[in-house]
C-alpha cells in the first residue's frame, strides 16, 4: 500500500508557484514590481518556472487581483501563501520561488524538480528554506494549516522539520542573492549591467564563500 501511495504522488504533475505577497518593508517598495531590462520582478520569476517543467504557474499575491492568488490565512508570512497554493491545488506538487532571487536560473531551481519527484521527498538548497519543492500530501496540508491556525511559529524552516527533506548542494550560489534592501538590489543589478566589468560580476558569487 505505500509503495502504491509513492508511486501517486510521484505521478502528480507539480506546479510552479511565486511568492509575491510580502510587505517589502526593507526595500521601501514593492520588490515584485522591480524591473530588470524592463521586466518586473514578478514576471521574471513567474519566467523562470515557466522554463521549468511544471504544468503551470500561479502567483501567489495579496492584490485583489484575480489573476493572483490571495491568502486563505493572511499575515502569516511565506507560509501563507504556500497554505493557499497547496490548499487550492491538492492534485499538485509545488515548487516554489520567492520574488526577490534576481539571479535564480531555471536550471537551479529544475534540480530540485527532478530530486523531488525522484525521491518523493521535499527538497531544498542547503543553506536555504526558499526555493522549495514540496510533495503536496494530505498530511502536508493538515501540518501547515494546523500551524499557521493553532501556533505561533510561521517560518519555513521550522514547518521542514515535519518532513524528509533532502537538502541539496548548489554549485551556482549566485543563484541564491536575496534582495530585501536597496543595497542589496543595486548590488545584485551589477550582474545585468552592460557595462561592468568580469570581475564586478564575480563578486556577487565571492560573497557568497
Amino acid at each position: 500500500m505505500k509503495n502504491i501511495i509513492k508511486d501517486i504522488e510521484r505521478s502528480k504533475g507539480t506546479i510552479g508557484v511565486v511568492l509575491a505577497g510580502g510587505r517589502s518593508s526593507r526595500m521601501g517598495e514593492d520588490k515584485a514590481l522591480l524591473k530588470i531590462e524592463a521586466t518586473s520582478m514578478i514576471d521574471r520569476t513567474a519566467n523562470t518556472l515557466r522554463a521549468t517543467s511544471v504544468c503551470k504557474v500561479v502567483i501567489s499575491r495579496n492584490d485583489n487581483t484575480t489573476k493572483h492568488m490571495a491568502d486563505i490565512i493572511p499575515d502569516k508570512g511565506p507560509l501563507s501563501g504556500i497554505h493557499s497554493i497547496a490548499t487550492r491545488f491538492p492534485q499538485y506538487n509545488l515548487i516554489v520561488l520567492p520574488v526577490d532571487l534576481p539571479l535564480m536560473d531555471a536550471c537551479t531551481v529544475q534540480e530540485l524538480i527532478d530530486v523531488g519527484l525522484k525521491t518523493s521527498k521535499n527538497a531544498k538548497f542547503k543553506g536555504h528554506n526558499l526555493p522549495l519543492f514540496i510533495q503536496n500530501t494530505p498530511s502536508f496540508r493538515q501540518v501547515i494549516d494546523y500551524t499557521l491556525k493553532c501556533t505561533n511559529c510561521f517560518s519555513v524552516e521550522r514547518l521542514c522539520l515535519h518532513f524528509p527533506v533532502l537538502e541539496l548542494i548548489n554549485k551556482k550560489n549566485s543563484s541564491m542573492f536575496n534582495t530585501n534592501t536597496p543595497a542589496q538590489w543595486r548590488f545584485a543589478m551589477q550582474h545585468f549591467d552592460i557595462g561592468t566589468s568580469f570581475g564586478k560580476k564575480e563578486s556577487i558569487s565571492e560573497s557568497f564563500k
